[in-house]
């Protein structure tokens, strides 16, 4: 077996073929071996960075970018409530509509790079996984609210205005799209958390105002009305204008519309009226405890 020895030049005898050339010979494959796993690498991080931003909750870049987020989807709702308004319906109309134009091509843009930042995880990695990325709720939340405005869009390209039948529907598609601000669902899983973790409570505090909302219904009625529907000349015509007036009573709204005459009535209504602030309150304080231990619990794991 023959032993290939290295010959060593110093730096004055290196021939000059041999310095300028043996890196290009001898490890050429190595080096383009490195240079992409250096550029995958620094894919991988530029992917992790933009998935941090576009789906996580925590960073300064990641809070500045859905507040901004937050502020034309603000924006848009309010526009688009303006321009309901029929004075401002014709004069708004053409400007709502490329203002939603551009909206529908950032979110695209954004909705996009979602997909491909998810590679950076293994488990949305390969094809299979990004279909499971696409099928998470907030994901077909985006498709469903993406289409909707394209649709949408696509009704009024050839004048640049909405037509008027999807005036009425559109503030309805920028409600659903203020939804998706929350990426995380993080509310609605602490809702989720508090219903479940207190549905006896809650059905329990639920059930009795009911109860105590139906008898306090039909007593007014019977105090307020005679037993002869023809004589009837009262606000209350039917029982279901008592319990449209004892729901008013006990969420302590009092429209006026409605409103007891009779001695027997006004005791009832300041019963109903107790018992709304007693009991529909319970279910608010509820789950505004369990919110506080919360947050309370999260900021001690903290510090």
């Amino acid at each position: 077996m023959s032993i290939r020895r290295k010959t060593i030049f110093s730096a004055a005898t290196r021939p000059s073929a041999v310095s300028v050339y043996s890196a290009t010979l001898y490890s050429n494959d190595e080096d383009d071996r490195h240079l992409l796993s250096r550029y995958y690498s620094a894919l991988y991080i530029h992917k992790a960075d933009v998935y941090h931003v576009l789906e996580r909750q925590q960073g300064r870049r990641t809070l500045i970018y859905h507040l901004f987020v937050f502020s034309l989807t603000l924006i848009s709702l309010v526009f688009g409530s303006i321009s309901t308004i029929g004075a401002w319906r014709l004069r708004l109309n053409k400007p709502l509509y490329y203002g939603e134009l551009g909206l529908c091509i950032f979110f695209t843009y954004e909705f996009l790079l979602r997909i491909w930042s998810a590679g950076c995880l293994a488990k949305y990695r390969t094809w299979v996984g990004r279909l499971m990325f696409i099928t998470r709720s907030v994901i077909v939340l985006d498709i469903l609210t993406l289409l909707g405005f394209a649709l949408s869009i696509a009704a009024g390209i050839t004048t640049g205005e909405f037509p008027e039948i999807i005036l009425r529907f559109l503030p309805l598609l920028q409600m659903i799209r203020f939804l998706r601000v929350d990426r995380q669902l993080t509310s609605w899983r602490i809702l989720k958390g508090i219903i479940i973790k207190h549905h006896q409570e809650l059905t329990v505090t639920i059930v009795i105002g009911f109860m105590f909302l139906i008898t306090g219904a039909y007593l007014v009625f019977i105090a307020e009305t005679p037993i002869d529907p023809n004589l009837n000349t009262g606000s209350f015509k039917s029982m279901a204008d008592s319990i449209w007036f004892s729901i008013i009573t006990m969420t302590t709204i009092g429209f006026g519309d409605i409103s007891p005459k009779t001695f027997i009535g006004k005791i009832v209504t300041t019963t109903i009226c107790y018992l709304g602030v007693a009991f529909w309150c319970l279910p608010v304080g509820i789950i505004g405890s369990v919110i506080d231990s919360l947050f309370f619990s999260s900021f001690y794991h903290v510090f």
